[in-house]
């Protein structure tokens, strides 16, 4: 009883420390925007609220958020009303060259964004060239690029959901009259809208937070926000860019909290696990 009951706590002790382990920079990040040096000194010699003050009235940063909300929220849409009908045919339909279709809609989640996004600069560039078509620098391209890496992410967790739907409901749907997509809306639709809503937010906490293929695409105008944040970085070293990332932690954090009070908590777990072996 008492060697359960050691290992019992000697588990718990190691899950703290690892948990720990994993936050400790989140918590250095949060501890030093609140910091008085302009060097980022540390431990912090004093603290201030002077770097929230900043990051407010940045114009480039205020830029930045309004373009990642935008690109966010249209790219979010687009993966969503792509990836939806690209799931139910994953998820019910099996036909020769599937495989083949599956390795080209997954290869962005093994190709480094890096070469993702240097590819798309060459073929926006070839394709403004060629065609007179202008996706280089605007959002329409910034989108594009994100729903790119976004879409198979969408498709993997909406396949997953689609899997645990029990195709008689749809067929009685059909068999009392409902036309393909009335049936699919009707008797289908409700029962995945916790992996939609799951699928939704992880899509725009990609975009908002995407990066290295961005650089590659996009121009002054279009700038996001974390690309703001890399271009503020070659240029200053202090603690400005942690009372940023400080708020979108928070943001981040807020907007995952809506996921346990929007999907039940035994669907979260079933979207969460359904498709392990």
């Amino acid at each position: 009883m008492q060697e359960s009951t050691f290992k019992r706590w000697s588990l718990h002790l190691i899950l703290a420390a690892t948990l720990l382990f994993m936050l400790a920079p989140i918590l250095i990040v949060i501890v030093n925007s609140f910091n008085a040096s302009a060097y980022n000194a540390w431990p912090p010699e004093g603290y201030t609220l002077d770097w929230y003050r900043k990051v407010l009235a940045n114009p480039a940063f205020q830029r930045g958020a309004i373009n990642s909300l935008i690109i966010g929220v249209i790219s979010t849409a687009l993966v969503l009303a792509l990836g939806t009908p690209m799931a139910y045919a994953l998820g019910r339909i099996h036909m020769r060259g599937i495989t083949a279709f599956k390795s080209v809609l997954f290869a962005p989640l093994i190709v480094p964004r890096v070469a993702i996004g240097f590819a798309l600069f060459v073929l926006f560039v070839g394709l403004g060239s060629a065609t007179g078509l202008r996706l280089y620098g605007t959002y329409t391209g910034v989108i594009l690029a994100h729903s790119v890496l976004m879409l198979p992410f969408v498709v993997a967790i909406l396949t997953a959901s689609f899997g645990e739907v029990d195709p008689i409901v749809e067929e009685a749907a059909r068999d009392l009259g409902a036309t393909p997509i009335g049936a699919f809306r009707l008797a289908v639709l409700p029962q995945i809208k916790g992996a939609l809503l799951v699928a939704g937010i992880f899509s725009f906490i990609t975009s908002f937070d995407e990066v290295e293929t961005t650089l590659f695409i996009v121009k002054p105008a279009v700038n996001t926000l974390p690309v703001e944040m890399y271009n503020y970085l070659e240029q200053y070293q202090d603690p400005t860019l942690a009372a940023l990332s400080t708020l979108l932690i928070a943001f981040t954090f807020i907007v995952v909290l809506i996921v346990p009070f929007a999907v039940k908590g035994s669907d979260l777990f079933r979207i969460m696990t359904s498709g392990r072996k």
